[in-house]
């Protein structure tokens, strides 16, 4: 069925996407639903709103902390109530998509996104949306190859950020073992750039620059891939085994200048994988590295932040037997508990 068959108007749908796409603020909800409250078909575009804002604001916000599934059950119950009466929507068999995703459902997720494309025949923007998760999801799995074929084609197509689809193409790229290919995409990262004042396509800008210069290698390609997944939030998103090959990846990764990146993938890793202790460790290493600080400034307030969230949910206990231990017990779970009341879990 096509997209206009399920009565959302043009500009309204445009909206929609556009805000999916960036999902740099929160305030474009707002805008959305103020510029829809209006138009005829706007109870639909508040649940598709409220689809987008429990299937990629949250979690892409870590508006419930570390908890991906927050949301989940209020989009499902949208998308139960419309499956019967959309069957064949695109709209809908996205978000199914971005809900398959957030469970770890990969595969089942990439078919939903693929049968969205395929519905979309008249609409580029849902074209777009489905091969950005297409290539999200093949990164999470490791299908480079795929990921650059998706990424690839928002660069030649898409209007909204070529810059930042550049980066993304030349990292997969690279991770596919076409480091020399890669390094023409990444030569086009700074002409791509148009946007000055936005972060994404500052720090495309930024990281493309030191591959531009300096001959990519596939391992740091590889690293470049499993950085983007961190600051996006997708590592939550991958198996345990793919997690294992992500730890490895890092590990054959011996450039000096990414030690403190390499660190704070692990420890992220890590913290996937359940390894709380090895997390820690990594991560206080990260907030050491000064060596490559210049070149990746986030670093060190990053693994400070991982670091608190980490120590909050397992504070240490390395002393014992000590005077007035009970008292400060009491004292410890009282401070652990207000800061529980502003920094959610």
């Amino acid at each position: 069925m096509p997209f206009h068959t399920i009565h959302v108007c043009c500009s309204c749908s445009n909206r929609i996407f556009s805000v999916v796409m960036s999902s740099l603020s929160v305030s474009p909800l707002i805008c959305l639903l103020h510029k829809t409250t209006t138009c005829r078909c706007f109870p639909l575009s508040y649940r598709l709103a409220l689809l987008w804002y429990h299937t990629v604001v949250r979690p892409f916000f870590a508006l419930d902390g570390s908890d991906n599934q927050a949301g989940l059950k209020e989009a499902k119950e949208i998308l139960l109530k419309k499956e019967s009466a959309y069957p064949n929507s695109s709209l809908f068999m996205f978000f199914k998509g971005r809900v398959q995703r957030l469970e770890c459902q990969i595969n089942s997720a990439l078919t939903s996104f693929h049968t969205a494309l395929e519905l979309a025949t008249e609409q580029r923007e849902i074209q777009h949306v489905c091969l950005y998760e297409i290539g999200w999801c093949s990164m999470i799995e490791l299908n480079f190859k795929d990921a650059f074929r998706s990424f690839e084609r928002l660069k030649n197509e898409s209007r909204w950020s070529q810059c930042y689809y550049a980066y993304l193409t030349a990292v997969c790229q690279g991770a596919t073992g076409d480091v020399e290919g890669a390094q023409e995409v990444f030569r086009d990262v700074q002409k791509l750039f148009k946007r000055k004042n936005n972060q994404i396509e500052q720090f495309s800008v930024k990281k493309g620059e030191r591959f531009r210069k300096q001959n990519p290698t596939k391992h740091l390609c590889v690293l470049a891939a499993i950085e983007v997944l961190y600051l996006w939030k997708a590592l939550p998103n991958c198996s345990f085994t793919n997690l294992q090959h992500m730890s490895q990846a890092c590990h054959e990764v011996v450039d000096p200048s990414v030690v403190g990146l390499r660190n704070l993938l692990l420890g992220a890793i890590h913290k996937c994988l359940g390894n709380v202790e090895d997390a820690v460790q990594f991560f206080q290493r990260a907030v050491k590295d000064e060596q490559g600080r210049q070149q990746n400034l986030y670093i060190q307030p990053y693994a400070c932040y991982e670091l608190g969230c980490l120590l909050l949910d397992n504070p240490e206990e390395e002393y014992t037997g000590y005077d007035f231990e009970n008292r400060l017990h009491v004292r410890i779970h009282a401070a652990l508990a207000s800061l529980r009341e502003v920094v959610p879990q």
